[in-house]
């Protein structure tokens, strides 16, 4: 019996080891760098440094660009993430049971992650030079996000073990009752993930948008956090922009607990 726990006391010793690092350059280059944000969010500039608490986010509140701004980003959400969502399960759906051809496909899918983004944003302007639209935006963001979900719902669709199908439809169940009760609850979970992985995605559409038009002051329908921050950091309203980020750190952390508390019921 003691041997068995020395074996798992330097087993549980030499993972530790081997996540330190990444936990160091977490903690390095990500929470030490958050907290000091949380500072600037509370004091009244970085010169004088006097605490003004919540001041900085009752003005960030009432700032007529940071609701814009907030507005278009959850549009983006509400309209954007269920279409992607729904356009990879249908693309993954074929890709796993469709004809042999199609499957060929696959690797077309993951082009959207390896083409510079400053290419797309050219070939969008060339093609939507006309349209004054939020539609060139949030064509890009689908367009741009689907191919990961499609990976990620490929390998879930892919990892079902096909006997379990075998011995539904020797009990009579048809393909509608197949993927009902076997393929989407066993995929659920990793649907789950590719939407709250596109919502995170979709907080950090800045560098195609900016690419686009090509300006700091985007029409009012493209302009979202990402650019009301990075104009703020143009600026040096530090203290706007850190107020800006934690609340938006915080808007995201909900998010994300909220889809993990549904995942959870879900299961359950």
């Amino acid at each position: 019996m003691k041997s068995i726990q020395k074996k798992c006391l330097k087993w549980n010793t030499k993972c530790a080891l081997c996540l330190l690092p990444s936990l160091l350059g977490t903690l390095a280059f990500f929470v030490a760098p958050f907290i000091r944000v949380i500072y600037y969010s509370l004091i009244d500039n970085q010169f004088r440094r006097n605490l003004v608490g919540f001041d900085n986010y009752i003005d960030t509140l009432a700032n007529e660009y940071f609701l814009l701004a907030l507005k278009n980003s959850l549009l983006l959400i509400v309209i954007c993430v269920p279409i992607v969502v729904i356009l990879a399960l249908a693309v993954s759906l074929v890709l796993s049971y469709g004809i042999r051809w199609v499957r060929k496909t696959r690797a077309a899918f993951v082009l959207p992650l390896v083409i510079p983004t400053a290419s797309i944003a050219l070939i969008w302007h060339s093609v939507f030079a006309s349209d004054t639209s939020v539609l060139p935006v949030y064509l890009l963001f689908i367009w741009k996000n689907t191919g990961i979900c499609v990976v990620l719902l490929t390998a879930a669709f892919t990892a079902i073990d096909h006997s379990i199908f075998e011995a539904a439809k020797l009990d009579g169940a048809g393909s509608f009752t197949l993927h009902k009760k076997i393929t989407v609850p066993m995929v659920m979970p990793t649907i789950f993930f590719v939407s709250l992985l596109t919502i995170v995605n979709s907080f950090k559409i800045f560098k195609e948008i900016y690419l686009y038009y090509g300006t700091n002051y985007p029409p009012d329908h493209s302009y979202t956090l990402q650019y009301y921050m990075n104009n703020n950091f143009l600026k040096l309203d530090y203290q706007s922009l850190a107020a800006s980020a934690v609340l938006t750190s915080v808007l995201i952390f909900g998010i994300v607990m909220a889809g993990m508390a549904l995942q959870r019921r879900y299961r359950q």
